[in-house]
């Protein structure tokens, strides 16, 4: 079985931050009125919210921009095992009990069932949002690898 890696989606990575960054600039002109109206209160919540979607921002480009403009890896399906970068786990197929793929309204995850517990737990879950490629190719590629890792 050779190698197969994923790197980081640039383009799903660009979009969220995008959207981040829309929600603070569209709320600095309720942040101006707000102050010169002397409205303590609402120029603070807003200000309040706006650093907490700019963490959120800083924290995306941190983890996912910046490693998709540098062109890394995400995850690696080898002879061994599945490899998250996303996660920072190894997780060995002769661990792996099953693999299911589950859609969530924002993006699909990778949903790895232990055959025991393990430090994560009796699963992991892997999002694949930030992973470039088709999400059913991600997935059937990983069943493949797994059956046959377990023949």
């Amino acid at each position: 079985m050779q190698t197969i890696i994923y790197r980081y989606n640039k383009t799903s990575s660009s979009i969220f931050i995008i959207g981040l960054l829309g929600i603070i600039l569209l709320s600095l002109p309720s942040l101006i009125k707000f102050v010169s109206n002397h409205d303590t209160i609402n120029w603070l919540l807003i200000l309040t919210f706006d650093f907490l979607f700019f963490l959120m921002l800083l924290y995306m480009v941190i983890k996912y921009l910046i490693p998709a403009l540098q062109n890394k890896v995400a995850l690696e399906l080898n002879k061994t095992g599945i490899v998250s970068y996303i996660k920072n786990v190894v997780i060995e197929w002769k661990d792996i009990e099953r693999i299911d793929l589950r859609t969530t309204r924002t993006s699909s995850l990778l949903y790895i069932t232990f055959k025991w517990e393990t430090d994560h737990g009796n699963y992991i879950r892997i999002p694949l949002g930030p992973v470039g490629g088709s999400d059913s190719d991600i997935y059937n590629n990983a069943i493949d690898y797994l059956k046959k890792a377990t023949a």
